[in-house]
């Protein structure tokens, strides 16, 4: 009898620790990517929503880093793309960084603040080129390639 029982109770364990790891996979090689940038409008709080990559945050963090303390700059439009490892990578016009942001639950953690230049910039633009994001001033000609690390090369117009 106890064999019977032993033999029943290897089996159902056996099944149980099989559905469950048949439950658990891991999906490779996921491209977060969205290749074209988001040119979004703050609402009168300061919160930007994307409703086609549904995102939403305020903005008011990413001035106060630009401008400090001073409310009376503006944004009117904010720019994000998001490159293949999931980060984000958000700038204004007249900002002089573009900030990399990982998303964790809830929020938005900064990776890196690269700095562009002593002088802000006038009119960005994001595009994604394949392993890098290409930020071009539009003003001046200028291209920079960065990744999530920094920049990668600076192409001169």
């Amino acid at each position: 009898m106890r064999l019977i029982n032993f033999i029943l109770l290897s089996l159902i364990t056996i099944f149980v620790s099989l559905t469950t790891a048949c439950n658990k996979f891991t999906v490779e090689n996921v491209d977060y990517s969205q290749r074209i940038e988001s040119v979004l409008t703050p609402d009168e709080k300061g919160i930007i929503t994307d409703k086609r990559y549904a995102i939403s945050f305020n903005i008011q963090p990413f001035k106060k880093q630009e401008f400090g303390d001073s409310d009376s700059s503006k944004v009117e439009e904010l720019r994000l793309i998001r490159n293949e490892d999931g980060y984000y990578f958000i700038t204004a016009s007249a900002f002089k960084n573009i900030y990399v942001m990982q998303p964790e639950k809830g929020s938005l953690k900064l990776v890196r603040k690269i700095k562009i230049g002593e002088e802000r910039i006038s009119e960005p633009a994001l595009n994604l080129r394949d392993t890098t994001v290409q930020l071009v001033n539009r003003d001046t000609g200028e291209i920079y390639l960065l990744t999530q690390n920094g920049i990668v090369e600076k192409i001169n117009a």
